[in-house]
């Protein structure tokens, strides 16, 4: 009976430590895809202010367009993967802030995940390119991207994002990995809150503020996850 328990024991730390390495390579990795998605984004002229030209504009830079998704995609499926590792890890030091944490932070993902207007905008705009002859077809698309483009809001999946940040963070706060991890994470989760707003969303400085921070961050809390393994 002593030694099935035993065994059941080392079975599961094992299995805790395996996932507390998986989940922190997950969010080291995905601190540097989070990087270059942005850039892969940004790198390139701002698109027009009507949404025939948002569509020219992705037909156009539809290959950096799509680097941008499929980096922002895998970034964010990883973070899923890493709450659940800082679960693991905070529950030891504060479950309800850990609770609430990893549960928001799982929740703002998903929604980032399958709220994203990009999949639906690239198709779009190969049907643009390939209605270069029409006008009537192209103000169609035109139409239908408009549609497309108004159901974006950025400030949900932000304000679920950051809320599970300050969360993960007041779990920190009472374990071993320094206050410094902590607090920058207090600054994170309160910055993705506001730069989810409108007025600030637009500006190019605020997101590459957010996205040095962020990164930083994220790939921090991963490796010292990591290590923990």
């Amino acid at each position: 009976m002593q030694q099935t328990q035993d065994v059941a024991a080392w079975t599961s730390g094992r299995s805790l430590k395996n996932l507390r390495r998986i989940a922190g390579a997950s969010l080291m990795v995905a601190g540097v895809l989070f990087v270059w998605a942005f850039v892969a984004q940004y790198i390139l002229p701002p698109p027009g202010f009507t949404t025939e030209s948002l569509l020219a504009y992705v037909a156009e830079y539809r290959s950096y367009y799509i680097l941008s998704y499929a980096l922002f995609t895998a970034s964010n499926s990883l973070s899923i993967v890493g709450a659940m590792g800082i679960y693991v890890v905070t529950r030891v030091w504060e479950r309800s802030y850990a609770t609430l944490g990893a549960g928001t932070l799982v929740v703002g993902f998903v929604i980032v995940l399958v709220s994203s207007t990009a999949p639906a905008l690239i198709e779009l705009s190969y049907a643009y390119s390939a209605a270069a002859g029409s006008v009537v077809d192209q103000q169609a698309l035109a139409i239908a991207a408009e549609a497309v483009a108004s159901t974006d809001n950025p400030l949900v999946a932000s304000s679920f994002i950051g809320v599970g940040v300050i969360f993960v963070s007041l779990a920190l706060m009472r374990g071993v990995y320094g206050k410094g991890l902590a607090y920058l994470g207090l600054f994170v989760g309160a910055l993705n809150i506001v730069r989810g707003v409108p007025p600030l969303s637009a500006y190019s400085t605020v997101t590459a503020f957010f996205v040095a921070v962020s990164s930083v961050w994220i790939f921090w809390l991963g490796r010292r996850i990591y290590k923990e393994g």
